[in-house]
């Protein structure tokens, strides 16, 4: 069994009558004026009373139906009353309204089609209607009866013989919709638990106990629009919901089992169209679920009805739960990618650390070889006490350096004592003045820096500057601003090419530990600036942001 929606409908005061006479007058086709003790009654197969009905006078209403019956019952009868109900009493004379006086004039399309008759002159009717197990008798006036087209206006006077009239009605015929749509339905409300084969066949059983289908023409003529209205009952279902839809049968045409063709789209997926006696089941299994309904009268398929409705979602697929969902996949994803991402930057800062460290190993036999050549040189000069204090400097020279390499950073006073060290053994070869000018505000004792990234510098400067120089000198400045550390180192010397390439591998050295140190730091760097002129070199070392704590 297809599984599709229709669109809950017209929830109307339908009454099935319980004998074989079913009755005919249904509450859109009747419409009752009460003039005293004196009833008025038209018929038509459907009639929409005009929104500016308001004067007690004047009314104006649509009619759908072809057929038209005006009628108006003996006094004192008991009358099942279902339709349009007004109060057209006036306050005048008791006789006013009473059915002996009373007479009609009815205007055809602005043309007399009955002159001013009494209603007693009228032709009688008598019938009987059985309504809740009781039968009703009723008897009475037909003034008028007539068949309309589409454009017909009637327009009915009533008024006491030889006065003037006091009731007017104005009626226009319009045609009816076309399209197929919904006349009854059956449900089981959501409540009840029941198999849909069973519900299918309790449904059945019903409509024909009820003896609805086909037996009325209330539902030939429907306006256009009025389906739209009669969905507004509501839309929304839920999962386990059943319902039997009976759609109108085709205007005077018997309904068989393929009047209708018909189609349900289930969430944007078309689906095909199937033959149908206009009674369809359907059971709402699923939850979350659009449907759409497509149903045409086979052999006019151009006039076409759509109804649609929704399912409401299991909890799982509403909205705040997939907000909820997505914010927290956010953030366990959110937490996992911070996770990753430091744990990438610890292994990133770790090898560069190795890196420092295996530049820093490098550094060490590049300075014992220098330090070893010095000594060479002194004793080939024949300078053996000189030689002897220079290997007792540089063993102290050496422990310090080797202290210093399992550290990233030692303190500024420990940098500045292997400074002194080392200046003063090559002094002892090479007789030179050295300056060392530090700032009053700096804390050598808390202030950090890498271990002997000055020595090379300075060596480069002894042994490339000021080398075979007379009157020789370096200075060394160590200097703050804001919130920089400055080594400011300045030779006498020669001078050299600061863009051509330079075979020295101190230099190498201290601008690769730079560069390995800033990229494993977000916050402090290192920066390093060169001049040099004939006139000697200056070299300028930053350190970036390192006393900012301090």
């Amino acid at each position: 069994m297809k599984n599709f929606l229709y669109l809950l409908v017209f929830v109307s005061s339908l009454s099935i009558a319980q004998s074989k006479e079913i009755i005919e007058n249904e509450f859109m086709n009747k419409c009752y004026f009460q003039l005293g003790w004196t009833s008025v009654r038209f018929e038509n197969g459907y009639i929409l009373p005009n929104d500016d009905n308001n004067n007690k006078r004047f009314y104006r209403f649509t009619v759908l139906g072809e057929k038209i019956n005006f009628k108006i019952p003996d006094p004192n009868q008991n009358l099942i009353r279902s339709g349009h109900m007004y109060d057209a009493s006036l306050r005048a004379n008791k006789d006013l309204y009473k059915i002996e006086n009373l007479e009609i004039q009815v205007l055809k399309n602005n043309k007399i089609a009955k002159n001013w008759t009494l209603v007693t002159q009228s032709k009688r009717y008598s019938n009987s209607t059985i309504f809740l197990g009781k039968k009703y008798n009723e008897n009475g006036y037909i003034p008028y009866t007539d068949s309309l087209v589409n454009g017909d206006k009637l327009v009915i006077l009533f008024r006491k013989k030889g006065l003037e009239s006091f009731l007017k009605l104005h009626l226009e015929k319009k045609e009816g919709t076309r399209k197929p749509f919904e006349e009854f339905w059956l449900s089981n409300d959501g409540k009840k638990e029941i198999n849909f084969e069973n519900f299918i066949q309790e449904s059945i059983d019903k409509l024909h106990k009820d003896r609805f289908l086909d037996k009325s023409n209330f539902h030939e003529d429907r306006p256009e629009d009025y389906g739209s209205k009669l969905i507004g009952n509501r839309n929304r279902h839920f999962k386990g919901e059943k319902y039997c839809l009976v759609l109108r049968k085709p205007k005077k045409k018997k309904r068989t089992y393929d009047s209708f063709i018909y189609r349900i789209n289930i969430n944007s997926k078309i689906g095909k169209y199937t033959n149908s006696n206009g009674i369809i089941f359907m059971d709402l299994k699923e939850p979350g679920t659009q449907y759409e309904l497509e149903v045409r009268y086979k052999d006019d398929p151009k006039y076409l009805a759509v109804y649609e409705c929704h399912t409401e979602p299991d909890w799982y697929q509403t909205l705040w739960f997939k907000i909820t969902v997505g914010i927290f996949s956010l953030l366990i994803f959110s937490v996992t990618y911070i996770f990753w991402m430091k744990k990438i930057t610890k292994r990133k800062r770790l090898e560069q650390k190795s890196k420092i460290k295996m530049l820093y190993a490098q550094l060490n036999p590049h300075f014992v070889f220098n330090a070893l050549g010095s000594i060479q040189g002194l004793l080939n000069d024949n300078q053996i006490e000189k030689a002897n204090q220079y290997l007792v400097g540089f063993g102290s020279l050496l422990r310090n350096t080797l202290t210093s390499s399992e550290k990233e950073t030692h303190s500024l006073e420990v940098e500045i004592k292997s400074i002194n060290n080392y200046i003063e053994l090559e002094q002892l070869r090479n007789p030179f003045r050295f300056r060392l000018i530090i700032d009053e505000k700096i804390n050598v004792h808390e202030v950090q820096t890498l271990p002997l990234l000055m020595q090379p510098l300075i060596e480069n400067a002894i042994k490339h500057g000021i080398s075979n120089k007379e009157s020789a000198e370096i200075t060394l400045t160590i200097s703050k601003k804001t919130d920089d550390l400055i080594f400011e180192l300045a030779d006498n010397g020669k001078g050299f090419d600061t863009l051509a390439e330079q075979k020295g591998f101190g230099l190498k050295l201290v601008k690769d530990r730079i560069t390995l140190f800033n990229q494993s730091t977000k916050k402090m760097k290192i920066e390093i600036n060169t001049q040099s002129n004939s006139s000697g070199t200056q070299i300028t070392v930053y350190y970036k942001s390192w006393l900012k704590n301090d």
